[in-house]
């Protein structure tokens, strides 16, 4: 990696709370996978004039109250000088030539080579999304633009058949596996089931994804490895990193009570069902004409219908199978001559018609199955009767794969309170402290004391991170941390109550 070494930078300055001899060096390894045959040939931090780097979110709760914030895509602004024409797609004298371009594969690292024997701190990896070139002759740049695994999965459909009694990290793999997921995952198992669970294929994957992960109050991100990472409820590891008030810059942010306060929780549960056999497809109007011999076999795709609402279906099979040589059924019965193959795709089937009779038939047929539904939608709220509460301020929870009413009111029992109190959700600023800056990733544990705002040694999540490097060498970085309280299972403030998320139920704040 290029050593980019700059001078010693005192602080003590004001924009501190405490004063700092710190200094840094830091060697920075920006990779590409130029050619797309999966090794990294190349760092351009050479060329290097600045990075910034987004991702995860910079809010919990969504304003209106419906839920939770999504995680956003991850985003990475690599500026780099073009002088020489090193990437200029156009320049065929360009080594790199014609290998710039979009979804080349980007790794973005950071050493601190004031410090013996530190660690590679990993801060991005994705996928070339834009290339811009600005300026021209010697101060030419290019300010390439990467995207973390969340792009793809936002772009891409997720779709899977019926499945039965599966955990809600095995229904993300299938979803991942649908999408052609190429990339590395940490699927962390669930103990949370889901008696029925599938995807149509009409929707991205990542909606599908956050879906699940919701429905369990759990976590999906791409981390900074781009690795897709699904973390349960009930996980929580040790704190990665402390952060002392005098290591922040004075400007903390921490978002009003009347925004993250909310006295009524209210969850909505999708029970379902499985009806008995009956008809879930039938033809309307004219039957199909189909030619005869293999080759001019005939496909349709039949969605299927129970209550006026389009279901998957289990057991799913053709019924009244007929085949003629008229249109109104009163020629030759060929039905003997000709097959229909149904394969059950979970909201629809694939079906395929063969006529084998040596001339035009005429088909119609209806399908026959087990029909899973959904008959009403269940609200639980905390508390009880919401009907009670003064000056109400609903936070509404839709959860789609949450099918247990008991589960659904152990998890009222817990949220509810939990965001019926003042929980602190501090945004706090990192400058030149590498250690501190570049260790935490999205959704690991810190420890933060802020006496500023009444925090003593809390542990939150990380929900947010962005960095942005301030001069042309990428020696002065500063880094901006949103974190937010959470509920799980660890030795942090304990509920009063015990054991309904898997060990004693607990926050961290």
């Amino acid at each position: 990696m290029t050593n980019r070494r700059y001078g010693f930078n005192k602080y003590g300055d004001g924009s501190l709370y405490g004063a700092s001899d710190t200094s840094s060096a830091l060697a920075w390894d920006v990779s590409f996978d130029w050619d797309g045959d999966g090794t990294f040939e190349v760092n351009e931090a050479a060329y290097l004039q600045g990075i910034a780097v987004s991702r995860g979110r910079k809010a919990l709760l969504k304003k209106n109250g419906q839920g939770f914030e999504p995680f956003r895509t991850g985003t990475a602004v690599v500026t780099l000088s073009n002088h020489n024409g090193r990437f200029d797609a156009w320049n065929t004298d360009s080594p790199l030539y014609p290998d710039v371009g979009y979804g080349k594969e980007v790794r973005i690292r950071v050493r601190d080579l004031s410090v013996s024997g530190a660690s590679i701190y990993r801060i991005f990896r994705g996928h070339t999304s834009n290339i811009v070139p600005t300026g021209y002759g010697s101060k030419s740049q290019v300010a390439i633009y990467v995207s973390d695994g969340l792009e793809y999965l936002r772009n891409t459909p997720g779709g899977f058949s019926l499945q039965t009694d599966i955990a809600p990290d095995e229904a993300i793999g299938l979803v991942l596996d649908s999408a052609k997921w190429a990339g590395d995952r940490s699927l962390i198992v669930s103990t949370d089931n889901i008696p029925y669970c599938w995807s149509s294929g009409n929707r991205k994957a990542m909606a599908v994804i956050e879906d699940l992960a919701n429905s369990f109050i759990g976590y999906f991100v791409c981390d900074n490895d781009n690795v897709a990472k699904f973390v349960t409820r009930s996980l929580v590891g040790s704190s990665v990193a402390d952060y002392p008030q005098e290591y922040l810059l004075k400007d903390i942010d921490n978002p009003l009570p009347f925004d993250v306060r909310r006295n009524v929780t209210r969850l909505k549960l999708h029970p379902r069902q499985q009806s008995t056999l009956t008809t879930i497809w039938q033809l309307v109007g004219q039957p199909y004409e189909v030619q005869t011999g293999a080759a001019n076999a005939r496909i349709a795709f039949c969605s299927y219908v129970y209550n006026n609402q389009t279901v998957p279906a289990t057991s799913v099979a053709a019924a009244s199978f007929e085949a003629n040589t008229q249109s109104n059924f009163l020629g030759t019965d060929k039905t003997a001559n000709c097959s229909i193959s149904v394969t059950n795709l979970g909201e629809t089937a694939l079906v395929t018609l063969t006529n084998n009779s040596g001339s035009l038939v005429y088909i119609r047929f209806n399908l026959e199955g087990y029909a899973i539904y959904e008959n009403y939608t269940s609200d639980i709220t905390y508390p009880n009767d919401a009907s009670t509460v003064p000056n109400p301020r609903e936070l509404v929870f839709d959860l789609p794969w949450q099918q247990d009413p008991n589960v659904g009111r152990d998890i009222a029992n817990v949220m509810g309170p939990f965001f019926d109190q003042l929980n602190l959700m501090p945004h706090v600023r990192i400058e030149n402290r590498p250690a501190l800056q570049f260790t935490p990733d999205l959704i690991d544990i810190v420890t933060v004391s802020i006496p500023k705002i009444g925090l003593s040694g809390e542990s939150f999540r990380v929900g947010g991170i962005e960095l942005k490097t301030l001069d042309q060498n990428c020696q002065s970085v500063v880094t901006n941390l949103w974190l937010e309280p959470y509920v799980s299972a660890a030795d942090y403030m304990q509920w009063d109550t015990a054991s309904v998320w898997d060990t004693e139920t607990v926050y961290g704040y």
